[in-house]
């Protein structure tokens, strides 16, 4: 039993690509209602897939994420973080964890945003990624930095580059087979463009230096002052997204699920408090 729960868990990682020790999986309900199309977005959860995203932030606020992929307890995925703007720029602090009590992966880290002018805005984020197995078995950690930029191409018009694992961190050197075991590194691309208060589109392009690039695209329309609803497709994986979001002074409350078209939905939530 012990050995298919094992086997079940690292076929569905494959599957999800996801990289070691969680690094390049994304937080927040918005994002994740629009695909995930989200390198060119200025957003609370930009703290975890693009700091520049958090460069206009103008409040303390404090999060949490929850994502139950594919309905499996054993692909749970969950996020907290804090963002605190100041007058030398905005921090953030972030940690998450996905899997269970056979196979983790988590990570911790402190990002830094801030703008240079109006038009241009830079993050980076220094973070500690690991992976944690059953009792007996050595866990392993590591070091990794990711750094953005959004840039105002025209009014309304963002672009947005993210970089995860620049430098190729290491996991652990097996010198008996003379091979390093290293995290994955992730180019993101992105474009977002906001018709009017109501509308916006985001495309981005993702390059996993393991697999094919992915493409997705995803829309947000405000019905109300307060009320918004999102959509978005993405490729490889070939998933449909849809979501919507309360949005009051102090809090944002934002739920969405995807749906992949062999292992089926996997619904997420997340909340949002800002300190006014």
């Amino acid at each position: 039993m012990l050995f298919i729960r094992l086997l079940l868990s690292a076929f569905t990682l494959l599957i999800c690509h996801c990289g070691p020790a969680s690094g390049n999986m994304h937080p927040g309900a918005r994002s994740a209602g629009m695909a995930h199309a989200s390198a060119a977005l200025f957003d609370f959860w930009a703290v975890g897939h693009n700091q520049a995203g958090i460069a206009k932030w103008e409040h303390p606020a404090a999060a949490i994420y929850a994502e139950n992929r594919f309905m499996l307890k054993e692909m749970a995925f969950a996020a907290a973080a804090i963002v605190l703007p100041t007058p030398r720029g905005v921090f953030g602090l972030y940690t998450c964890y996905f899997g269970n009590q056979l196979y983790g992966e988590g990570t911790a880290g402190l990002a830094y945003a801030r703008m240079f002018g109006k038009k241009l805005s830079a993050g980076l984020r220094l973070t500690y990624l690991y992976m944690t197995f059953p009792a007996g078995y050595k866990h392993k950690g590591t070091l990794a930095a990711e750094l953005g930029i959004i840039y105002e191409l025209l009014p309304g018009l963002n672009i947005g580059v993210h970089v995860f694992n620049p430098g190729r961190a290491m996991i652990t050197r097996h010198r008996h087979l003379s091979i390093d075991e290293r995290l994955t590194t992730v180019f993101r691309t992105g474009l977002s463009y906001t018709f009017s208060e109501k509308l916006l589109l985001s495309i981005e392009a993702k390059k996993d230096i393991r697999y094919a690039p992915a493409a997705c695209f995803g829309a947000e329309y405000m019905i109300t002052e307060n009320i918004y609803v999102r959509a978005g497709l993405s490729t490889n994986p070939m998933q449909n997204t849809f979501g919507f979001g309360l949005q009051t002074k102090r809090l944002q409350i934002n739920m969405a699920s995807s749906y992949h078209y062999v292992l089926g939905y996997s619904p997420q939530a997340g909340l949002i408090y800002i300190i006014m």
